[in-house]
């Protein structure tokens, strides 16, 4: 069944998302060789063992073909293109909160993420995954507590 949207209001709505496409070029979004459309940020998340941090960049249908990291001692370089009819790109370079070591480091692209082993080249707990991330003032314990 088809049913058309309200001509009288536009806030009553039956088809189509209700968004203007324009929004975009003003939050930031920009328009890359190809058509494509350049993203300025992804949501990220993260957790941490003793000895790796596990980053997680939320992206769906990235063209594992095209897409590159680079692991570098205190940054993250992404360049990651997706494989969708109206394709996007995120490029970006992630400064890190602690060094990491770079040989052992590694990669998988997952249908709708990123997903990376950061290994710490020092050990010690990171509040935050980046550089430029203000601290929640937590404190974060790996490992068993202390006995009292």
């Amino acid at each position: 069944m088809k049913i058309e949207g309200c001509k009288t209001s536009p806030r009553h709505l039956f088809i189509g998302s209700g968004q203007d496409n324009s929004k975009k070029k003003q939050q930031g979004a920009g328009i890359g060789k190809d058509g494509e459309e350049l993203l300025e940020t992804v949501r990220h998340d993260f957790y941490q063992t003793p000895t790796t941090v596990i980053a997680s960049f939320f992206l769906k249908k990235i063209d594992s073909a095209k897409a590159t990291v680079d692991f570098k001692p205190n940054a993250l370089d992404l360049d990651l293109p997706t494989n969708e009819p109206a394709p996007k790109r995120y490029k970006a370079s992630v400064p890190l909160f602690g060094e990491i070591d770079t040989q052992k480091s590694t990669f998988k692209i997952l249908g709708t993420k990123l997903e990376v082993s950061l290994y710490k080249a020092d050990g010690a707990s990171w509040p935050v995954l980046r550089s430029d991330d203000q601290r929640t003032g937590e404190i974060l314990q790996i490992g068993r507590a202390g006995r009292v």
